[in-house]
């Protein structure tokens, strides 16, 4: 069993994988404390060299889908396979701060409840987001962000159980996945918003969010004013 499960989901992004998981390798908690499971959702390409460079430093596990599952259902099948009391997605062509898993880690060590349910104690919770600065191709900073203001899929770290009790991600939806969760995890639980940026958001040609047409097609479904 470990503390922490970091999620990664990797289709057609394994030339940015390699700096994801250097900065997971750079973590200020023991090795011990945490795993990375990473869900290839190509089935024409293997990830598997890169990954064993990182053998000795993280405790890493690839599953490799026969056939490409979408995001939604891949996240799952990593919270299906996950030994971690906290959950954490950080995306493939994204990286992390050496103090990114610490101190959500940390927060939730103080601020959980002793039963999963808020139960109207404003100071329990079972979520905490981090800011982010959204980053160029080369990593160069463009912009500093509010996970409170402008939240994303990633960046979080749940507890698993409060995943379990709302039924992980709905695989119904292809985009907006992680927005969808968070409207049903905020229902029952509390998200902390850490006002330090940990998460490093790359931006570039081939950003999911990229697709515009999508993107508003699930913000509709999820009841977002477009």
């Amino acid at each position: 069993m470990y503390k922490i499960t970091v999620a990664i989901c990797c289709y057609k992004q394994k030339d940015w994988l390699h700096r994801c998981l250097r900065s997971l390798s750079s973590q200020t908690i023991p090795k011990n404390d945490f795993e990375v499971v990473i869900v290839n959702d190509d089935p024409c390409e293997r990830l598997d060299y890169i990954c064993d460079n990182f053998k000795d430093f993280i405790n890493i596990r690839l599953i490799n889908n026969e056939e490409n599952l979408g995001l939604p259902k891949s996240l799952n099948k990593i919270l299906s396979a996950s030994l971690g009391k906290y959950f954490v997605r950080v995306d493939s062509d994204d990286y992390v701060s050496s103090d990114f898993l610490y101190m959500l880690s940390t927060f939730l060590d103080i601020n959980l409840s002793a039963s999963p349910r808020v139960s109207g104690e404003d100071t329990f919770y079972q979520g905490v987001a981090c800011d982010y600065f959204k980053v160029g191709p080369t990593g160069e900073v463009l912009s500093r962000h509010s996970s409170e203001k402008e939240p994303v899929a990633c960046g979080i770290m749940f507890t698993y159980e409060s995943l379990c009790e709302i039924g992980f991600y709905d695989e119904n939806f292809k985009m907006r996945e992680g927005h969808d969760l968070l409207s049903r995890f905020n229902k029952s639980y509390k998200i902390y918003n850490l006002p330090v940026p940990l998460y490093k958001y790359r931006m570039h040609d081939n950003n999911r969010t990229n697709n515009t047409t999508e993107v508003k097609k699930y913000d509709k479904k999820l009841g977002v004013n477009i």
